[in-house]
């Protein structure tokens, strides 16, 4: 995949506003953490992902998820007037990222018996699949659990704080100008040559 490839696929036309360019960006993010489980640290390592799938099936993965919003909000505002807020928030059900206990123990740092009480509780909604492992929705376990990780956030260094769109968007455009600069500034190098 080209440089201009990958940028077009983060940041879309450039004739987008700046909504669907951040949309765009936050469903490629979202793609890279379902396949790999882990929110991305960088634009490295969103480019080197992007890298090992083909474009065209990447491209129609973003697309679909982007129409899978934009369904999710037009059905959330046909049926209600007045949209409750952490409904029209929360995204599909096939969009959700799921976390088994484990997982979901590593980043609250806390115990699976703590988690699991929350879930017997009612503080967070489980599910238990075919092979009795419990899941518990990360939005979810990070909301009711925020005192952790705000905790959890302050004792990481700087440097692992996951990607967002807006910082994707903003190294991909910077990478795609510092490219066509230096490509530009080559090209005068060579005709100077030529002329001399």
């Amino acid at each position: 995949m080209t440089d201009d490839e990958f940028a077009a696929l983060i940041i879309g036309d450039q004739d987008q506003d700046n909504d669907n360019e951040h949309a765009q960006a936050q469903a490629c993010l979202d793609l890279f953490e379902k396949d790999r489980g882990r929110r991305a640290a960088s634009a490295l390592e969103i480019r080197n992902w992007a890298d090992v799938q083909d474009p065209g099936t990447l491209r129609f993965r973003i697309l679909r998820r982007l129409r899978a919003d934009q369904a999710w909000t037009k059905a959330v505002k046909r049926i209600w007037i007045d949209i409750p807020a952490p409904l029209s928030s929360r995204p599909p059900m096939g969009q959700r990222i799921s976390l088994t206990l484990a997982e979901a123990a590593v980043i609250t740092r806390l115990s699976e018996d703590a988690i699991f009480d929350a879930i017997a509780n009612g503080r967070i909604a489980g599910m238990q699949d075919m092979h009795d492992v419990w899941h518990v929705e990360r939005a979810e376990l990070l909301h009711v659990f925020a005192s952790q990780r705000v905790e959890a956030v302050k004792s990481a260094a700087a440097n692992d704080r996951p990607l967002d769109a807006a910082t994707l968007i903003l190294e991909v455009g910077i990478s795609a100008l510092v490219r066509h600069a230096g490509d530009k500034l080559r090209r005068r190098r060579f005709w100077w040559r030529r002329a001399g």
